[in-house]
């Protein structure tokens, strides 16, 4: 993991205002008309943001004509993960060209997690902005797996047939020695993101790992929701797909969940997020 960790170098840029907004996630003295200002120093970010927030994703009354608009109409932490997001799919997309695993659909991916990680943490009245950063980036292993190891990936990643879930974790144990969850939770530590999302991402895949954190598990959920998603089984039965073991320490209500979970439309439009970025 050493070596890997010593080729970061080769990630793609991520824009200044990303940086700043991951190392400040815990500031509360960043203020939205700060952060205004920051988005406005990167005009492609201002066309990004913009888009994405008089897209579907929000469904908005009226459309919004400027960042700090869209601020004051969606609130700081609804933008600052936009961004975040934004600058992520754009950063990685670029690098898609060698790539083993399809961008398109891993990013389409992490934002339904994302969203449904971003609907269980306001059913359970935790930091929603913070869980839709987690969800997004609960898989970000791969991709630097994907930029930094990436012939060695590319014959794990041939092995599982391109299965991102349980089987690749194994096969990345048995040949590296870690896993991208890992990976993920280490790259994430030194681009400073909270410690609440540095654990969602080690641990994703591990319900009932203790010491338990509640944003962790709240990733965890939005994981099995995806699944159960798309394996095309009925809402009725996606509940008995989160394991006991989650359902009992958040103390889950499928009647009050499923009141907060996204509809449909909302999913497709997160999905668009990415073939329009």
């Amino acid at each position: 993991m050493h070596e890997i960790l010593g080729n970061l170098h080769q990630l793609p840029a991520i824009p200044a205002v990303v940086q700043e907004l991951i190392q400040n996630f815990d500031n509360p003295a960043l203020d939205s008309q700060h952060l205004a200002q920051k988005i406005s120093q990167d005009q492609a970010l201002v066309a990004k943001v913009l888009r994405v927030a008089n897209s579907a994703f929000y469904g908005l009354p009226r459309q919004v004509g400027s960042t700090q608009e869209a601020v004051v109409v969606l609130g700081f932490g609804t933008i600052r993960s936009l961004v975040i997001s934004a600058g992520f799919i754009d950063a990685f997309s670029s690098s898609a060209s060698t790539a083993c695993v399809d961008r398109e659909h891993y990013w389409q991916r992490s934002l339904v997690v994302a969203t449904y990680a971003r609907a269980v943490a306001k059913c359970l009245r935790q930091d929603s902005e913070m869980a839709f950063s987690a969800g997004l980036l609960h898989d970000i292993g791969i991709m630097v797996l994907d930029v930094c190891a990436h012939d060695r990936f590319a014959v794990i990643w041939q092995s599982v047939q391109g299965c991102d879930g349980d089987k690749l974790i194994q096969a990345e144990r048995a040949t590296l020695g870690f896993d991208h969850a890992e990976l993920g939770a280490e790259v994430a530590h030194r681009w400073k993101f909270p410690s609440a999302i540095e654990d969602a991402i080690r641990y994703h895949y591990q319900p009932g790992h203790q010491p338990f954190l509640i944003m962790t598990g709240v990733v965890q959920v939005a994981r099995a929701l995806t699944l159960a998603s798309e394996e095309g089984l009925p809402e009725e039965e996606w509940f008995a797909r989160i394991p006991q073991v989650l359902r009992d320490a958040l103390k889950l209500d499928w009647d009050k969940l499923h009141k907060c979970l996204p509809q449909p439309e909302q999913l497709e439009a997160a999905k668009k997020l990415v073939t329009n970025s």
